[in-house]
């Protein structure tokens, strides 16, 4: 599981589509299923139901779209403050 697979998980359980999803995050909707069905077997749970109107997270998605936005704020927000210490130590205000 890598930082991008939760990024597209969490864009496609926000659309609840994976074609609204792929447009929004300009990746094929192929390549984009598959990066979504590598983490749920990685997981070994489904996180996604999918239908022909779109998709419906599970109890399992839910729990783990909630858990991963978290992290993903975490990790944006580890990203800024890096940044702005690296930017202070070079005089970069």
């Amino acid at each position: 599981m890598d930082l991008k697979q939760i990024k597209y998980f969490l864009e496609v359980a926000e659309a609840y589509s994976f074609s609204r999803a792929s447009a929004r995050i300009h990746i094929t909707q192929p390549a984009l299923s598959r990066q979504i069905q590598q983490l749920e077997h990685e997981l070994g749970v489904p996180l996604l139901v999918r239908h022909g109107r779109g998709v419906q997270l599970t109890e399992s998605g839910m729990l783990f779209r909630d858990r991963a936005a978290a992290i993903v704020r975490e990790m944006e927000q580890l990203r800024a403050e890096v940044t702005d210490e690296r930017a202070g130590h070079l005089g970069i205000h």
